[in-house]
């Protein structure tokens, strides 16, 4: 990934020019240099003087000072230059040219004192996994590259303090593999360095867009501990390349230790915060702050040269052209830093080329100084110079690079499939722990090798450079596949950690005398909603009458969905499920034959009721053109709008590079062709409306399916979408209309670690065209809200489709909302196509509640998943037995637990809680199943933190808090 350079020339900064004669006379030009000069009789400043002579040759005596020199004039532009001694104050010198007794030009020079800068040169290696070259080989570069980057601080040993070699690490992940696996005096060579501070640890796991969620990011941060039991300094995060960062870090970052963030961004397709370098508190949702540096690119240093000692005079030429830049800009600080990587490509080795730049420089130069630095010597000598200068900045920081994502949805939405489950997983373990079941020996490893392939495939690096350019060549799909394999092997381990946790919590649901459904409700709040379990045709015939009852004997409605000749997947719609607890649900089968429901090829009108709403559909499009929510006595929806609720937009545009020039493409936008109705299904839960047609994005006959799912026990819709995706590497992209008219509405939606309001709560320049949502987005006024998500399709446009738009701090124009599924808009890294079957869906609800508790409570609900199990019949029912029950009761309702885990090795369980509503929370716990002895508030690692009363959390605070018993 390459960034295009703009330089100043170097004579027009700092340079007074001064014409001092008549046309007919000679004229006199002065350019005080910036620099101070290193010569054998002290610190000097440098003038040069340019005189224009349209004379014969003539000898003259040129003074600036009490330098007089004898110079021959020569027809045109003569040039001399002075070095005058550095007095460290501003004066001014009189210059004068004469010729015998005769003035012919005289000026004055004014020489101010020389700004003092001093340049770091952070020197990293840019981790882009499978980016240059294949994943098998890369990723084991980057253990070598930390021996070498020891080898280097030996061989270097020698050189000046400013020129000796030093290396950051950009990212944890190479770092905790080199101290599991390198002999023990490679390790203590490395700590050696780290503490004398020539190598300095980021404590990033990689590089991460905001795919990833809380959970997985929060576990990301594992190898902190690991530094910190080997006595390893990491007060620094590194996150290069993406031009955003997840809001939570700077809450989990703040409770760790890691005081520093460097972020080394980059402006393909983004665009960048701030106009100039910049060093700000970045401050949490919650008020916590770390000390943040906006950076240039990552590799300006090697756009500039510095890893090509040979060519001195464009290094040179390109750093007083920077500072140039700094000084016109108003930057504030003497000191500045540049990163670069030992060459100029990602994925590079160390090398010791810069410390030779660094050596030639400060022989030549007093001013300015360069060293060789690690990334938080700036930062610190920032923090510790110019502390009142440091503005404080509170706001997500949302990366405009996650839409490539959008190149590969099938894998995209097997993450989000995986994350939801990851924190399922998690909390059954827990609530087995709880229950008093042995855990399996390394189950807790399993779900660390879980998490780590969700972090590989939700890090930046998605293909080849070449992915677009060769979209089959080998390296392309090398890449590619081993990209994919990431989701996939993540999917596995989440549905293997299920059984495992499903085979634990089994045996504390007694069984009856007939075929039974334990529930069990990992969320700490109680409530309804769909549990999807597979029954074997055994246990529930398909053709038979059934009914399930809970434990009141309340008919549980249920529904069918997909049947195999072995079983059926169902739907069942379990109600108040107890918070952080479980529920069990009698199946009972009766000896008579199941009915049909009813259905119908067509419908009598286009209107239709439940309870809630009242709904048109248009017939012709597939869409809902109006809905009316009866609570609220209001149309929902855009009148006449031009892409209704549910419409699929296919689009295809010109030219991928118009957004490589910040601008609109040239679009063409179209309806699906051919749509038509085709079914109305009455069910138990929902009736579903399908329509059927072709879409120019997909290949075959009836290639899109869209339904429709009123729900009769809830106030919700789902939208379920069915694409036989074409291959195609022109540049394409599809949209889902949700056209959301709330008057004085605004739009909010949640990103890693907390909500926002779109482009207002987040940093200017950040990404606002579009957003990557993690569970909900809402269209809100001060009475009424309309919720909705999506368990697969992160990425979402609000107020109008915005490709292209690029205006920092823009908000929505509207409350209308546009999913956006697919594209293949990159030039590089992401892929050109994608084919094969896919399937994604949505959920919408409306309320009057307009808090962002709400809205967060029903977005977990329709992601997170219940843990379901079918137990047999047992040989009688034990009457006594519970029936229902909680483990664990959490107060107060306004803190969300974002997961829960066992602690290995302890009798207790970690909690991972945030606080949703904007209020102050005290926490509180109870337990029927263990005594809880003690509550310790710990950070993101485990490690127990101090101070105030922890227990007492801020609005909007995410804390870590372990519960031993």
């Amino acid at each position: 990934m390459r960034l295009q350079n703009l330089f100043l020339g170097m004579f027009l900064w700092g340079a007074a020019i001064h014409p001092v004669c008549s046309a007919a006379s000679p004229v006199l030009q002065t350019k005080l240099h910036p620099a101070v000069y290193k010569s054998s009789s002290g610190p000097v400043r440098r003038v040069a003087v340019t005189v224009g002579y349209d004379g014969q040759a003539a000898e003259v005596e040129l003074a600036l000072g009490r330098q007089v020199r004898r110079v021959r004039l020569e027809e045109g532009e003569n040039h001399f230059e002075f070095d005058i001694p550095d007095a460290g104050t501003d004066r001014t010198l009189p210059l004068s040219l004469r010729a015998g007794q005769v003035s012919w030009a005289s000026d004055e020079v004014k020489v101010p004192v020389a700004r003092h800068w001093q340049m770091n040169l952070v020197q990293h290696t840019h981790t882009d996994i499978g980016y240059t070259r294949s994943q098998m080989e890369i990723l084991a570069e980057h253990l070598r590259y930390i021996d070498y980057a020891l080898d280097y601080c030996d061989a270097t040993d020698h050189y000046p303090d400013a020129a000796r070699f030093r290396w950051t690490c950009e990212v944890a992940w190479p770092v905790k593999e080199y101290l599991k696996n390198r002999p023990t005096s490679q390790v203590e060579r490395l700590k050696r360095r780290v503490k004398e501070g020539r190598i300095e640890l980021g404590a990033m796991y990689l590089n991460f867009d905001e795919l990833p969620d809380e959970q997985t990011l929060a576990a990301s941060l594992a190898p902190l501990k690991l530094f910190r039991d080997e006595g390893l300094r990491a007060d620094l995060a590194v996150q290069d390349d993406v031009n955003g960062i997840a809001w939570c870090f700077s809450e989990y970052f703040a409770d760790a230790g890691v005081k520093y963030l460097n972020m080394g961004t980059h402006g393909h397709r983004a665009l960048i915060c701030f106009d100039k370098p910049t060093v700000f508190w970045w401050e949490s949702p919650s008020g916590k702050k770390i000390l943040a540096y906006r950076a240039e690119h990552y590799h300006l240093g090697n756009y500039w040269g510095v890893h090509n000692p040979d060519d001195f005079t464009k290094f040179e030429q390109c750093v007083w052209d920077y500072l140039g830049q700094l000084e016109a800009k108003g930057y504030p600080y003497d000191i500045c830093a540049i990163q670069h990587s030992g060459y100029l490509t990602d994925n590079a080795p160390p090398s010791t080329r810069s410390c030779e730049m660094v050596k030639r420089w400060n022989e030549k130069y007093e001013w300015p100084k360069l060293r060789t630095a690690v990334a938080t010597d700036f930062i610190k000598t920032v923090e510790r110079d110019y502390a009142a200068q440091i503005p404080v900045i509170r706001g997500a920081w949302p990366d405009w690079w996650t839409d490539g994502f959008a190149s590969g949805a099938r894998e995209a939405a097997v993450s989000r499939a995986t994350h939801s489950h990851a924190i399922a997983g998690q909390g059954g373990l827990a609530l087995a722990k709880l229950a008093g079941a042995e855990l399996p020996q390394g189950v807790m490893g399993k779900v660390s090798d879980m998490n780590e392939a969700l972090l590989f495939y939700d890090e930046h690096t998605f293909g080849y450079c070449e992915s677009v350019r060769d979209p089959y060549g080998r390296e392309t799909w090398e890449q590619r596949s081993l990209k994919q394999s990431y989701a996939w092997e993540a999917y596995r381990h989440a549905g293997l950690l299920g059984e495992t946790v499903m085979g634990l919590l089994q045996s504390f649901v007694p069984k009856t005398d007939v075929p039974s459904v334990a529930v069990f409700n990992t969320l700490n709040w109680s409530y309804s909603g769909i549990a999807k379990v597979y029954i074997d045709h055994q246990l529930l015939p398909r053709d038979k009458v059934f009914e399930i009852t809970d434990a009141s004997g309340r008919s549980v409605p249920a529904q069918a969905g997909e049947s195999r000749s072995d079983g059926t997947y169902w739907y069942i719609y379990v109600r108040d499920v107890p918070a952080l607890g479980f529920a069990r649900y009698r199946i009972d089968v009766k000896d008579e034959p199941r009915p049909s429901g009813a259905s119908a090829g067509s419908l009598s009108g286009t209107h239709v009721e439940n309870e809630w709403y009242g709904l048109d559909f248009n017939l012709q499009r597939g869409t809902i053109s109006r809905l009316y929510d009866k609570d609220l006595q209001r149309q929902l929806l855009t009148e006449s709008a031009e892409w209704e609720l549910g419409e699929f937009i296919y689009e295809t545009i010109d030219d991928r590079g118009a957004l490589e020039r910040y601008t609109y493409p040239r679009f063409t936008r179209r309806h699906p062709e051919k749509m038509r109705f085709e079914a109305y299904e009455e069910g138990a839960i929902w009736d579903t409306y399908r329509f059927k047609g072709e879409t120019a994005a997909g290949m075959g006959h009836d290639n899109l399916t869209v339904e429709y799912h009123i729900y009769k026990v809830e106030k919700k819709i789902e939208v379920v979408y069915s694409l036989r995706k074409k291959t195609e590497t022109e540049p394409e992209a599809v949209y889902v209309s949700f056209p959301y008219q709330i008057e004085d509405g605004r739009i909010f939606l949640d990103v890693p670690g907390g909500n926002i309001e779109a482009g207002v709560d987040q940093i200017p320049g950040s990404s606002n065209d579009w957003y990557t949502v993690q569970n909900f987005a809402a269209a809100r006024s001060s009475d009424v809200q309309v919720v909705m998500g999506s368990p697969e399709i992160p990425l979402m446009q609000f107020g109008a489709i915005n490709t292209g738009r690029y205006q920092a701090g823009a908000v929505p124009q509207t409350t209308n909302m546009y999913s956006w599924p697919m594209n293949n808009y990159w030039t590089t890294n992401f892929n050109a196509g994608q084919t094969g079957g896919l399937q994604w869906s949505y959920f919408i609800t409306s309320s009057a509640d307009t808090t962002a508790g709400f809205a967060t409570r029903f977005a977990w609900e329709n992601r997170i998943p219940f843990l379901a199990r079918v137990l047999q019949a047992g040989d009688c029912e034990d009457k006594d037995a519970p029936s229902c029950g909680t483990f664990l009761t959490l107060r107060p309702d306004n803190l969300l637990l974002v997961n829960m885990a066992p602690v290995e090795g302890e009798r207790a369980v970690m909690l991972h809680l945030r606080e949703t509503d904007g209020w102050p929370a005290a926490f509180a716990v109870t337990s029927d199943e263990v005594k809880i002895r003690k509550v310790t508030v710990c950070d993101v690692t485990g490690r127990p933190v101090g101070g105030r009363d922890e227990a007492e959390f801020n609005p909007w605070e995410s804390k870590f808090i372990k519960l031993s018993w």
